[in-house]
């Protein structure tokens, strides 16, 4: 069951209390996200070429990249309320979809889930995240002390 594995949680999903409120808003009373630890999505870099209508601008993505290349993040165990809750919040299947992937961690590499944008709703050219969504993901990188440079770049 892909459950069972970690959730690794990127851009705007490491700011718990955006996590929070949004879960309050949509009626997700029994979200249980424990946080394990700060991982790096290994071969990927971040992107912003889709637009949220939610977030009125653009949103992260990561997509594969070369070997070199990471994405910092998160590792959280969620219960079955919080898959539901994140499956909702990220649009899956139709905006977002769950992927399986690497990531490395202060114990060495493991697997997890994240989610990356549906093919068909990547948009040609680059898409502007508002500030305060800018604020949101690097805050949270800033309160686990990780890096902000593969913000900065896609960014950029």
């Amino acid at each position: 069951m892909a459950e069972s594995l970690p959730y690794f949680g990127y851009g705007s999903n490491l700011d718990a209390d955006d996590w929070k409120e949004w879960c309050e808003r949509k009626g997700h009373d029994h979200v249980e996200m424990i946080e394990i630890g700060n991982a790096y999505l290994i071969g990927y870099q971040m992107k912003f070429h889709y637009y949220s209508n939610n977030r009125k601008g653009g949103a992260a993505d990561v997509v594969l990249a070369d070997a070199t290349a990471e994405v910092p993040g998160a590792l959280f165990i969620l219960n079955n309320e919080a898959w539901e809750a994140m499956d909702r919040k990220e649009g899956h299947p139709s905006y977002y979809k769950k992927k399986y992937v690497t990531v490395r961690t202060s114990d060495g590499e493991t697997k997890a889930i994240t989610y990356t944008v549906v093919e068909g709703k990547i948009l040609d050219k680059y898409q502007k995240p508002t500030p305060e969504y800018e604020a949101l993901i690097r805050n949270g990188l800033k309160r686990r002390n990780l890096p902000t440079s593969a913000l900065d770049a896609a960014l950029e």
